[in-house]
């Protein structure tokens, strides 16, 4: 909703909101559920970076989501999940709400956030596809849905290779060959993205951080459905965080055929 000054204040847990949510000043994900009421959110009217200025600041973004710790330790777990037998190829990853690269209200932790996120889908999908078997880079066809992107976010997608999905339009791209990556969503969003087909993985909040919401309302619990069957059939992992960017995530990965997929390295999620 929008204050008094014209800045955004934090998104109320009406659907169950998880804490530590570092996009506060910037709760874009709102618009991705239709019918719910956007107060007025819109993309920034008034951009003022250039698609230069865009890549300059995904590069240094970047640069340092390649030193962290965090991506250090999630390439363990993508290899460690990777080598188990029969995992399914995926050839689709849909991103889903990294918030726009030139917000409306000039928040540096917001623009911070979806660079960082964004480097880590990219570095993420990078490792998949080099373990799919399918012998060439950018095989995983890469499409992302934010509906507060300007011209100019669209054309940066575009030059690093990310498809933009006007919203609605890629929940119905998920299926059974798919990645899907959305931090820090309202509960409606990952249910829609997951009520057709449970995707081959799933990144984002786990089944038991939404129950440990403080003010979790009861009445959601149908929404959690497709969350809790990914929590009882697919091999689980944390996902590390950095400075809260990534707080409250879990990886959900599809296990083979045969049911044996790997061992979590954490139950915490």
């Amino acid at each position: 909703m929008a204050g008094k000054e014209g800045e955004w204040n934090q998104v109320g847990r009406k659907h169950g909101r998880l804490r530590h949510i570092a996009k506060a000043s910037n709760p874009v994900t709102l618009a991705l559920e239709p019918g719910l009421d956007l107060g007025g959110l819109r993309p920034n009217p008034n951009p003022e970076l250039t698609v230069s200025d865009i890549h300059r600041h995904h590069e240094a973004a970047t640069q340092d989501w390649n030193s962290s710790e965090c991506w250090k330790s999630l390439q363990a777990i993508l290899l460690e999940a990777t080598a188990a037998q029969g995992r399914p190829i995926v050839t689709k990853a849909v991103f889903l709400g990294p918030g726009p690269y030139d917000p409306s209200n000039g928040s540096f932790a917001a623009r911070r956030t979806a660079h960082m996120q964004t480097a880590a889908f990219r570095s993420i999908v990078r490792t998949i596809d080099s373990r799919n078997g399918n012998g060439r880079a950018a095989a995983i066809r890469c499409v992302v849905q934010e509906p507060c992107f300007t011209p100019t976010d669209k054309e940066f997608c575009a030059a690093v290779g990310l498809e933009v999905a006007e919203s609605p339009a890629a929940f119905a791209l998920v299926d059974e060959a798919t990645l899907v990556f959305g931090i820090h969503m309202e509960l409606p969003t990952y249910h829609q993205a997951l009520r057709g087909c449970l995707p081959a993985i799933f990144i984002g909040a786990g089944l038991g951080e939404w129950q440990t919401v403080k003010d979790f309302d009861p009445a959601s619990g149908p929404l959690l459905a497709p969350i809790a069957e990914m929590d009882a059939a697919f091999d689980k992992f944390a996902f590390p965080d950095l400075n809260y960017m990534f707080s409250s995530t879990a990886v959900y990965w599809r296990r083979g055929a045969g049911g044996d997929g790997a061992e979590s390295t954490s139950t915490d999620v």
